[in-house]
Order: structure tokens, then sequence, then C-alpha cells
């Protein structure tokens, strides 16, 4: 019996996902490297998924580079591919300094504050 039955994938995710786009630049770590600069579809705690990264391959590891709206240094992530359907892909996050991880959930923490302030009706 299959014990994720009816349940959707994003309940079985460890990390919620946000709609964010932040810019990508990524470089595939293989012979011959694959680069591009994309938007990230959606992020979280431990992973990120690119929109049109349409060459990368499940397995592989690439290096990212995001550029964080407000913040004048890049954050540096290493991940593993862990789906591509040929148009976009998955990364599983598998090394990222402490202070950049720090940085990255910050921005999406105080995009998430944003959207819930949003989100109230106004009490006038």
């Amino acid at each position: 019996m299959n014990r994720n039955a009816g349940v959707s994938t994003d309940e079985r995710r460890r990390s919620k996902r946000f709609d964010l786009p932040i810019e990508i630049e990524y470089r595939t770590l293989t012979q011959n490297p694959i680069y591009g600069n994309v938007l990230a579809e959606n992020i979280s705690k431990t992973g990120i998924a690119l929109a049109e990264a349409a060459e990368v391959k499940r397995g592989e590891t690439i290096q990212l580079r995001m550029n964080v709206p407000g913040d004048n240094l890049p954050v540096f992530a290493t991940g593993t591919v862990a789906w591509a359907d040929g148009v976009k892909a998955g990364v599983r996050i598998t090394k990222i300094s402490k202070n950049d991880q720090e940085r990255i959930l910050e921005h999406i923490y105080q995009n998430w504050l944003k959207g819930q302030r949003l989100a109230r009706p106004s009490t006038r």
C-alpha cells in the first residue's frame, strides 16, 4: 500500500516553498559545463526551482550564484539537480554557508511578511 497515496507533492516537502523571483546564475560541474542566467520559480530552505534551465540533467552538481534584491553581495550555493523536465529544473541545496543561508532565509521571510500585511483586511 502506498503511504503517500492522495498526498500532494507540496505536502511531502520538508520545507515550504515561496514564489519569489530571484536572479540566479548557474554552472554545472561537468566536463563541458553549462552556464545560464534564470529566475527562481520558487525557493525554500532546502531547494530552488529554476525556470528555463532546459539543458541541465537530473543528478548533475550545479553551482548557484543568487542575486538577492536589496543585498549587495550574492549568495553562493552548490546543489544537485533533483529533477529536470527539459524546461525547468529543481535543485536540492547541498552546500551553502550558514551566513548565506541566513541571508536568503531573511529575504524570504521579509517578503512573506509583506504578503501577510497585504493580505490583511483594512480595519479603518
